[in-house]
């Protein structure tokens, strides 16, 4: 190396631990309280046509800084995610380690691939590449450079900002040649995070968003997907043009729908023996479509296992109906399959449906792409009503679809140019709730009981899949925590758990109980807080620390009775007043009733609304400041 190339280089190097040094400085003083910092957060997306294929490359450059010694080893574990549609290219990553005043890098070691495992999915095609970054400390910078390759340019990914740490800056690149064309959509940026700009060249287009100072929000319980509320960018091609002229992509719904139709076109073309006679027997001499439909849901429910998996275009390509049936397993797509096929069969119009779960914010009418969606189900039309089923909730009701569908928009393929858009209803509160009748009475020890809890709805179906796989322990240790109430001087004897009624998910769950201390007799009187299970405790919402909605599973109503046997010469002589309070959000009302020798305290509380926005977090504390004071109230009880 020359004298004067050394000397380059070197410069370059002081330079770099300069900029560093003033990175932490700068990065320690914008954000005091954090343990780690997005020094940068940077991500090109070049995009490219070869022989009519939309595909892409995307380079990520990240740094990270450890701004203190507390959880330093916890950012040493690094993994990369690639897969057959997004394959890692290059990888290069390393730590720069405080060495005085100066900065000494160090080479991570050997990395890892393997398959990536979560827990909703048994097998799919995705890899992760992971690796330690050594030396991880205060004032230690991760680095890492990656590159991934997308085969397929209808899953082209955006920009999303970082989830665990703040980000100092940040900036999204997409490279676009002069023969594509992309569309995007700045998601969740109210406040104008990113900042854009457009440069056009001879053969390409140059657009770029660069962001600073983002810290992010906390992420508290019962809050909805990053996506729904934080800054992010989506980007799409909508058009190409080759030889042949300009194409069309992903432009429009019906784009997206050719692409999704691609992968039935072969689905269930050959009429299988076996399936047909299963079909005939289950809906012997049965008239009604509606029981027809109810039989075959039943028997896919209760014979067909739903095991995710996913590999390659088989995570986009249901399986045969006839096959799913032999195997007795299957993914959504094949739930999807077996079940329209089988109704079909039945004479019943049925349809392959794209849909995405709540965890995805989009909708079909607004972003066409194929993020909308990450399910697939069927659906009938039944005496001109439209029916959902889902083969992968075994507890699934045909009035009501999973909860976890409520709101979406689904995407119903009727031919292969007929397509609908459908919105799946949402069940009110008065579908889905508890309802506990809890009999009680003093004891010179506190108070015993009895509980007698119904279950439905929603909760109905939830109480039916935790006992699914559960043994003798395990289920009492999930009856305890469910019946638990007033004290954790609980104690639960014997108990019972009813099936009611399985097709419309009606179980009972009854015990006796007693907890001691519970109550409180002085002199002449007994002091007693009927609200055992005080239900809308601690749900006040801090507006100055939660930015982020509240999401619920489901609309619902829990009623509970508890009714307290007045001792034999005893009266209330104080009877806390009724109450009740009401909006949009939530309701709750408790009353107070003597009857028949008892004091029955009625509660009741519902819940009505899946996704509750900041704006409406006043409304709910409202609720919350009353309901606080109420549950202060106690019966006074004394004797004649």
């Amino acid at each position: 190396m020359t004298i004067k190339k050394y000397s380059l280089l070197l410069s370059v190097v002081l330079f770099r631990l300069s900029v560093c040094a003033q990175n932490m400085v700068a990065a320690q003083a914008a954000f005091p309280q954090e343990e780690a910092v997005f020094l940068n957060f940077d991500q090109e997306l070049q995009l490219m046509l070869k022989d009519g294929q939309v595909t892409g490359q995307t380079s990520f450059k990240r740094e990270l800084l450890v701004t203190s010694d507390k959880n330093a080893a916890m950012f040493s574990r690094y993994k990369v995610y690639h897969s057959g549609f997004s394959e890692l290219k290059s990888l290069d990553a390393y730590t720069l380690l405080p060495d005085g005043n100066k900065y000494k890098k160090q080479k991570i070691g050997e990395t890892k691939t393997t398959s990536s495992r979560s827990r909703n999915v048994f097998y799919d095609d995705v890899k992760e590449t992971s690796f330690d970054f050594p030396g991880m400390t205060k004032g230690a910078i991760q680095h890492v450079e990656y590159t991934l390759f997308h085969k397929d340019g209808h899953l082209i990914t955006g920009y999303n900002t970082p989830g665990y740490a703040p980000m100092a800056s940040g900036t999204f690149t997409i490279v676009v040649p002069s023969n594509i064309t992309i569309g995007y959509a700045v998601k969740n940026d109210p406040g104008g995070l990113f900042k854009f700009s457009e440069e056009k060249r001879k053969k390409e287009t140059i657009y770029k968003w660069t962001a600073a100072n983002f810290k992010g929000n906390e992420v508290p319980g019962n809050a909805p997907d990053d996506s729904y509320f934080e800054p992010h960018i989506v980007v799409y091609v909508t058009h190409y043009e080759d030889d042949g002229g300009k194409h069309e992509y992903l432009n429009n719904l019906s784009n997206l729908y050719n692409w999704n139709i691609s992968f039935i076109k072969e689905l269930n073309q050959s009429p299988d023996a076996v399936l047909k006679q299963l079909v005939e027997s289950l809906t012997k001499d049965v008239k009604s479509e509606t029981e027809k439909a109810k039989k075959i849901y039943k028997w896919v429910q209760e014979h067909i296992r739903y095991v995710a998996f996913e590999n390659g275009l088989e995570g986009f390509r249901p399986r045969q109906a006839a096959d799913v049936c032999n195997k007795r397993y299957g993914d959504c797509k094949d739930m999807s399959s077996i079940l329209t096929q089988m109704l079909r069969i039945a004479g019943i119009k049925a349809y392959y449906t794209w849909i995405g779960t709540r965890d995805i914010p989009y909708k079909y009418t607004e972003l066409p792409l194929p993020i909308v969606d990450n399910h697939m189900i069927s659906v009938a039309n039944i005496n001109n009503e439209w029916i959902f089923f889902d083969g992968t909730a075994p507890f699934g009701r045909y009035e009501v679809p999973p909860s976890s569908l409520q709101g979406k928009e689904a995407l119903v393929a009727i031919s292969d140019k007929e397509y609908k858009i459908l919105n799946v209803p949402v069940a009110n509160e008065m579908q889905s709730g508890i309802t506990d009748s809890t009999f009680l009475h003093f004891t010179n020890e506190g108070i015993k009981g009895r509980e007698k809890v119904d279950y439905y709805g929603y909760f109905g179906e939830e109480t039916y899949n935790t006992f699914l796989y559960k043994d003798d322990k395990e289920s009492r240790d999930y009856v305890k925590t469910r019946m638990g109430k007033a004290s954790n001087k609980f104690i639960m004897g014997q108990y019972t758990i009813t099936k009611t009624d399985p097709s419309q998910n009606l179980i009972n769950i009854s015990a006796d109980f007693e907890i001691p201390g519970y109550g409180k007799k002085a002199g002449n009187e007994y002091y007693i807080n009927l609200n055992l299970e005080k239900l809308f405790e601690n749900r006040y919402i801090d507006t100055a620390k939660r930015k982020v909605p509240v999401e619920n599973d489901f609309k619902f109503t829990i009623k509970q009775y508890h009714i307290l046997d007045i001792p034999e010469g005893y009266v209330v002589t104080y009877q806390p007043p009724d109450f009740t309070l009401d909006n949009n959000l939530v309701a709750l009302k408790i009353t107070y009733e003597q009857k028949n020798g008892k004091l029955i305290a009625c509660q009741e509380f519902k819940s009505k609304t899946l996704m509750m926005q900041p704006v409406d977090f006043s409304e709910w504390n409202k609720v919350a400041k009353a309901a606080a004071a109420q549950y202060k109230e106690q019966v006074v009880l004394e004797k004649k």
